[in-house]
């Protein structure tokens, strides 16, 4: 499936800054759709957001950043997306100053998300010059993991090297589910099970296990 992404903010000239529209992004998802190369559903947008978007573009016209978040999530919520993010620490210390911050917005991003009905999902990250670090990622990372978060974004090594910024590791998302018992993403886990990457109890296998059954794949072919 092909699917369209697209930052998205929650007032008409936010959403101009970042060069789009509602018409534009009703068309971006018939230009999709039209290509008819899905196999389920007509869920072809995903949309990233993030608190501040707006006031930093002068676009907030005097709403708090809580309230302009939510309604980006009612842009999105129109589109029928398959993903919504939130890069709720990216923006850095101009609008969310230190870690306290950006975990009470990543928590309150979660659950607009979920009121709205959205498949909503956090990137826990945070800039350089943030008062934050990687110990405050992790907090804010079990928290998601206990209210339910539908999805966690990964880095390699927790570095974003393209727009500089730390996030999470995927070891990190792998320590989330092992201790609080949850279970990839159903495809997911089927892959994992074809590739020899779990054990019997669901959790990650030794690797010599994954090369084995790789080893005798290429075998039997």
């Amino acid at each position: 499936m092909d699917l369209v992404f697209q930052s998205i903010a929650g007032t008409q000239a936010a959403n101009q800054g970042f060069g789009v529209s509602l018409a534009l992004l009703e068309e971006a998802r018939q230009a999709a759709l039209s290509l008819k190369r899905g196999t389920v559903g007509d869920n072809v947008m995903y949309f990233e957001t993030g608190q501040g978007s707006a006031l930093s573009a002068g676009a907030h016209h005097g709403v708090d950043q809580q309230t302009v978040e939510a309604r980006a999530y009612a842009v999105a919520r129109a589109f029928r997306p398959l993903l919504v993010n939130t890069v709720v620490g990216f923006i850095g210390p101009e609008y969310l100053y230190d870690s306290k911050q950006i975990i009470r917005a990543g928590l309150e991003d979660n659950f607009c998300g979920k009121l709205l009905g959205l498949p909503m999902g956090v990137d826990v990250c945070y800039t350089n010059h943030a008062e934050a670090d990687q110990d405050d990622m992790d907090v804010l990372m079990t928290l998601l993991g206990v209210a339910g978060v539908n999805f966690l974004i990964g880095v390699p090594g927790a570095d974003d090297v393209m727009l500089n910024y730390q996030s999470l590791s995927y070891h990190d998302i792998l320590g989330l589910r092992h201790l609080l018992g949850r279970r990839p993403a159903p495809e997911f886990e089927a892959w994992l099970e074809r590739m020899g990457m779990l054990d019997g109890a669901g959790r990650l296998a030794p690797p010599e296990r994954a090369v084995r059954q790789l080893l005798a794949g290429e075998r039997r072919s």
